[in-house]
């Protein structure tokens, strides 16, 4: 899987954790035909999409590894069966525009869910930290 070697040491942590929770890891799997698309969680899956993500944005290494921790956090909603329950999740315009397209998109569309995973897309020692908390 070629965005593994895009990761950092931390995201390679978060993704061990992941992969020993069971989740099964594709990369452009047939949900990444959205175009727009970078990763999502599909039941037990965890999936990335590296080629919608080199083919649209860079730096590519900086979006894989905000794609793995934003999907990490779905991991940790997941395992503790909520929201994770973050009182500074306060996220600028951008983030919050990304908020709204992510939950028009997602079968779910849970705001808060979305909410969270943007605000600590790029804050990995705390997306480590939930995972670790809610799902070991």
């Amino acid at each position: 899987m070629e965005f593994l070697l895009y990761l950092t040491p931390i995201g390679q942590e978060i993704m061990s954790k992941i992969m020993l929770k069971n989740y099964r890891v594709l990369e452009n799997s047939a949900y990444c035909r959205n175009k727009e698309v970078f990763g999502g969680i599909d039941g037990p899956k965890f999936i990335i999409c590296t080629n919608n993500i080199k083919n649209s944005i860079s730096p590519v290494q900086h979006y894989i590894n905000e794609t793995v921790y934003h999907e990490a956090v779905h991991v940790a909603q997941a395992c503790r069966k909520k929201p994770l329950k973050i009182d500074d999740a306060t996220l600028d315009q951008y983030k919050l525009n990304d908020v709204v397209r992510s939950v028009k998109a997602s079968k779910n569309g849970y705001y808060v869910y979305e909410t969270e995973a943007y605000y600590l897309e790029d804050k990995p020692e705390r997306v480590l930290y939930y995972v670790n908390k809610y799902c070991f």
